[in-house]
């Protein structure tokens, strides 16, 4: 599924997470897509197009697992790989209105979100990079870069678990809005080769991948360990998906996909410790993970409940 030849133009999607583990702020998917109108192996034209976290710094953007490029090179570098790929609003709750396609109306309602808040740093010279980084790739045979955000906030996310009673449904249900918002750029009898990071020890996916497709069937290839992966039958659009561990190491679509998630991940984690800063000073900001979350809790409970903020509205279940 690297070297893609198709009688239509193929496109490409990559997908992954960031903050599914902490019990504080939000969990955020994302997903990217692009048009692959080159030829051979669409990841190694990527690679060279791009850099990973191994690599000194140039004018190539930084696509990598995204721990290891935030450990690097902070938010800044995140900044810059995503003005590189994206075209985006000035304020940050602008861009998400356009690119949410569940959780804004949640995230509006949390006290701690600043939608006004300008999206780039203003170190960040967001035109610039990607005026040069767009063109580059398209003379590399890639084009339509596009991206859509999964985001739920302390209380949704804890609605979904309790609901299905599954953590892992978060998941699901991420990766079948993204998938389904993204229908809207194909024609019919286009290919799409979707790749995911896989979902903890999980190896089936079929159902879930179902209901994507408003008519034809997901039939499953391989499952297991090491990889699933499966097409279409009788819909619309051929479909295929590969769902593997490390795919953000081994498919620079999902490597994107990663830095776009914890770049979003990192912004609301500053708004969030900024709130509760003005609202419990001296307070040390939390990156929300279980080593560190009860602290953080325990110092802003009281007042969390003086604002009528009641545990699962700040604190997730699971």
């Amino acid at each position: 599924m690297t070297e893609i030849q198709d009688a239509t133009t193929p496109w490409v999607v990559g997908m992954d997470e960031a903050g599914y583990g902490p019990n504080l702020g939000p969990f955020v998917m994302a997903g990217v897509l692009a048009k692959w109108k080159g030829k051979g192996d669409w990841v190694e034209a990527f690679t060279a197009l791009s850099r990973t976290a191994k690599k000194k710094q140039s004018p190539k953007p930084l696509v990598d697992d995204s721990k290891k490029a935030y450990a690097k090179e902070g938010l800044e570098g995140l900044e810059k790989t995503v003005a590189s790929f994206f075209d985006t609003k000035e304020t940050l709750g602008d861009w998400l209105k356009e690119k949410s396609v569940f959780g804004i109306s949640d995230l509006s309602q949390e006290a701690w979100f600043k939608p006004d808040e300008q999206t780039f740093l203003p170190t960040i010279d967001a035109p610039t990079l990607h005026s040069t980084n767009s063109l580059n790739f398209i003379e590399g045979g890639f084009d339509s870069f596009d991206c859509r955000f999964f985001i739920l906030p302390s209380l949704p996310f804890n609605e979904v678990v309790e609901k299905e009673d599954n953590k892992g449904a978060v998941l699901s249900k991420g990766m079948i809005n993204i998938f389904s918002h993204f229908t809207s750029n194909f024609s019919q009898d286009d290919s799409i080769y979707g790749f995911v990071d896989k979902h903890g020890g999980k190896n089936n996916y079929s159902a879930t991948l179902q209901n994507i497709l408003n008519k034809g069937l997901i039939l499953a290839g391989q499952e297991g360990l090491s990889e699933s992966n499966y097409k279409s039958f009788g819909a619309d659009q051929n479909w295929n998906f590969k769902i593997l561990p490390k795919a953000d190491v081994k498919y620079p679509m999902v490597g994107l996909a990663s830095m776009l998630a914890k770049w979003m991940r990192e912004r609301l984690m500053k708004q969030f410790n900024s709130y509760w800063a003005e609202q419990v000073p001296g307070i040390e900001p939390t990156a929300g993970y279980p080593g560190d979350a009860p602290r953080f809790y325990a110092l802003i409970k009281d007042k969390a409940a003086a604002l009528g903020l009641t545990k699962d509205k700040v604190w997730r279940s699971r």
